[in-house]
């Protein structure tokens, strides 16, 4: 690990002047309640090679990083409310039913609990049929949801009414009406699900701001950044769309000499992600490899592609996942997929998970957070706090 420790050491070195520079780019970008950053640590490149802003893993953390976890959410609500928050009301995916999902859903409302706060959770649909579900998690616990409703700027479920709302769903289909121009606070905002958000506009402000943090700790900025290239209007399967898209694909995989990944430019789950060697190899591609690259989360048809450089893992199998809260870190766990290799997406099925302190008592887990890889993920979250006053701005 001869890359993490030469970065770590140059952030320690200049811890004082990084932090002067986040704050101050914090002040500036205003980054989302929360986000997760997936990371991938090669031998001469460390980079957040996704930013979630409604990350769905918090079940991962370790009961030292979800105590941490539910300081942040303290200092979060102390820092941006002049009232008490007692009341919050989780807006989860109604998508899935994968009782892992739920765990996650209950993981914050355990650390909303830690806080002495009382938490629901209710669901917004496109045709509103007044129904309460429970969803299982892979506990006997199950999540209860209700429909969500509102009176007037208020909203509300059943007989509860929320000082704050928290959103953890990315409404990749559609912009819910219900829950805009409200009374009250909603986190983060719903401006910027995956029904508008653009990943090679995030990745113009990640290569940015990778950029201004090489300058502090003076080295290349190629040790962070990601190369990346929008193909737009894109057809599948269109041997002549396939064609700009594989010259894109030879370019970025001849500089990287690690092949490309194409990613929808929207869209999340690991889903329409190919890992690619050669640019041919995507014009060949046969049907259900079209079928794959072709519908997105929520059955969108893609027509925008990114391709980007791929960033071969150290690790072989895993990659490290980094979790903030009020652009702070509050832990984070390995992404592991035996059946994968170090240049594979390993967001795929057969991934499972393990605390980045790989023992199984996660006594001191908190002390295996690595300074350059906290910072790389403060980094993806300060992009996406950009990228949201990107979006707004276009509304």
């Amino acid at each position: 690990m001869d890359i993490l420790n030469h970065l770590n050491k140059l952030v320690i070195d200049n811890e004082e002047k990084i932090n002067e520079w986040i704050f101050k780019k914090s002040n500036i970008s205003n980054p989302p309640f929360y986000t997760s950053t997936d990371l991938r640590i090669s031998q001469n490149k460390i980079a957040a090679v996704d930013t979630n802003i409604f990350p769905a893993g918090f079940n991962n953390l370790s009961p030292i990083f979800k105590k941490l976890g539910s300081e942040h959410i303290d200092n979060f609500i102390n820092k941006n409310f002049n009232f008490k928050i007692s009341k919050v009301l989780i807006i989860p995916e109604i998508h899935t039913r994968n009782p892992f999902y739920w765990d996650n859903v209950l993981a914050i409302q355990d650390m909303l609990s830690l806080l002495n706060v009382e938490s629901k959770v209710g669901l917004v649909l496109e045709d509103e049929v007044d129904f309460e579900f429970d969803f299982d998690s892979t506990s006997n616990v199950k999540v209860t949801a209700s429909l969500v409703k509102r009176n007037k700027d208020t909203i509300y479920i059943d007989n509860f009414e929320p000082d704050l709302i928290i959103i953890n769903n990315d409404f990749s289909n559609f912009y819910p009406e219900i829950l805009s121009k409200t009374s009250q606070i909603i986190v983060p905002s719903i401006e910027v699900g995956w029904h508008t958000r653009k990943k090679d506009i995030h990745f113009h402000f990640y290569n940015s701001l990778v950029e201004e943090f090489s300058k502090i700790i003076k080295v290349d900025k190629s040790f962070f950044s990601l190369d990346t290239e929008l193909v737009s209007n894109i057809d599948i399967d269109n041997i002549k769309d396939r064609e700009r898209v594989s010259k894109v694909v030879d370019r970025i995989s001849n500089k990287s000499n690690s092949g490309a990944f194409i990613k929808s430019n929207v869209g999340t789950y690991g889903m329409s992600v190919m890992n690619i060697k050669n640019g041919e190899d995507f014009i060949n591609l046969n049907r259900d490899g079209r079928k794959k690259m072709k519908i997105s989360k929520g059955g969108r048809v893609l027509n925008d592609l990114i391709v980007q450089e791929s960033v071969p893992t150290v690790f072989k199998n895993k990659e490290p996942v980094y979790y903030l809260i009020d652009n702070k870190v509050c832990g984070g766990f390995f992404r592991v997929n035996d059946s994968k290799g170090d240049t594979d997406n390993l967001n795929t099925r057969g991934m499972y998970f393990s605390c980045i302190c790989m023992e199984k008592n996660c006594l001191n887990c908190d002390k295996f957070l690595q300074p350059i890889l906290t910072i790389i993920s403060k980094i993806g979250s300060l992009a996406t706090g950009l990228e949201i006053q990107h979006i707004i701005e276009d509304v």
